[in-house]
């Protein structure tokens, strides 16, 4: 997110008439011009899953010229302040402009700064990554302010994988169990369901594949459960196992993963139900994978992601990552612009973002910046 010439890439793809019209006015016809415009200060209440989503619309409000309040998690602020430090080491003019123009400061849920900032302080942007009861909380005390800030808003999102049989290689299981393990799956692009389209022979071959990669892998990234957690995860391996999923899964505690396997449909619901501390946010390298045989049927799963006792607290699927023929794709795409998902991409790199995407179906930038319109000829003749 410091990188230039990702900048560079991200403002040209926010900015259709290019970025040119943050310097100044630039003609879009003749007579008639456009400049984009800071519309802050703005105010950023970043989440604490990583160390990802609070740089990014930091970064991006920075450089569209706004002065910037952000408010980290408690989870990731030491880790904020360092990266954003580096601004006061680099000694040149831009540098010193940006690190002026951000302050980074923590506030508690009942802090008076907060709630000043959010139904006093005169700002124009304010922008919330996380669910609720936060987001409906900071919803309210924004609409009481006068000065009438924008409110964008960041809700929690999470990932699926779609792998089908003739694609379900060793590069495929290499991908699942990646993004299995990085960030433990907290980041909105992490799978935490996905679908293989095929039979449950190919389907279970997959697993053992994936498997062998999460068990090397993650060595080098101990996981830490408390008892409470060892507890709900056993109890739930052999509640799916009971209901007759293949589970698989490994005997570190410090290396705590799970594939489960169901045929046609989901069981995980009923454990949550039973379990109800077994939630998403709880279940770290834990994925069921659903055994389908069409890419209809992958779809309408995804699809009733949101409604799911399992995924109690998700908006909806982010990120799709594909492990599947041309043919399968062709059939997939299309259906799944359709339900809303905002990116879709190879399983591979799941958790990868191109300088060029959108942020959950909108530019950030735009969030952070308003256009002013000049008109020099007259429209009547």
């Amino acid at each position: 997110m410091l990188n230039a010439e990702s900048l560079r890439k991200n403002l040209e793809s926010s900015f259709v008439n290019g970025i040119r019209g943050l310097e100044g006015y630039i003609e879009i016809e003749s007579g008639e011009m456009i400049r984009y415009l800071p519309a802050g200060p703005v105010f950023i209440i970043s989440s604490g899953n990583s160390l990802i989503p609070p740089l990014i619309p930091t970064t991006i409000s920075l450089v569209t010229g706004n002065l910037t309040l952000l408010r980290p998690s408690l989870a990731n602020y030491l880790g904020v302040v360092e990266i954003y430090r580096l601004l006061r080491e680099i000694t040149s003019p831009v540098a010193k402009l940006l690190s002026e123009a951000l302050a980074v400061s923590y506030f508690t849920h009942d802090s008076p700064a907060l709630k000043f900032i959010l139904t006093k302080a005169p700002v124009g942007s304010i922008n919330f990554w996380g669910g609720e009861p936060a987001r409906t909380d900071v919803s309210r005390q924004v609409s009481e302010n006068i000065h009438h800030p924008r409110l964008v808003i960041n809700g929690p999102l999470t990932g699926y994988a779609i792998i089908d049989e003739s694609s379900a290689e060793q590069y495929a299981a290499m991908g699942l169990a990646k993004n299995m393990i990085l960030y433990d799956q907290q980041l909105c692009s992490s799978p935490t369901q996905a679908a293989f389209i095929g039979s449950w022979a190919k389907a279970n071959e997959y697993a053992q594949n994936a498997c062998a990669f999460l068990e090397t892998m993650s060595a080098d990234f101990p996981m830490k459960l408390g008892e409470g957690s060892i507890f709900a995860l056993q109890s739930a391996r052999r509640f799916l196992q009971f209901k007759g999923s293949s589970v698989y899964s490994s005997k570190d505690i410090a290396n705590a993963w799970t594939i489960i396997l169901s045929k046609g449909e989901s069981v995980l619901d009923e454990v949550v139900a039973a379990s109800p501390e077994f939630n998403l946010y709880n279940r770290r390298r834990f994925i069921e994978i659903v055994v389908v045989d069409t890419p209809e049927k992958a779809v309408e799963h995804l699809r009733e992601t949101p409604s799911r006792k399992a995924f109690r607290g998700v908006d909806k699927v982010q990120t799709v990552g594909l492990a599947v023929s041309d043919q399968t794709k062709s059939m997939l795409l299309n259906p799944l612009a359709n339900s809303g998902v905002y990116r879709v991409l190879p399983l591979g790199d799941m958790f990868m973002r191109s300088a060029n995407e959108p942020y959950d179906g909108v530019s950030i930038a735009a969030g952070f910046t308003y256009m002013t319109y000049y008109r020099e000829k007259t429209l009547l003749p």
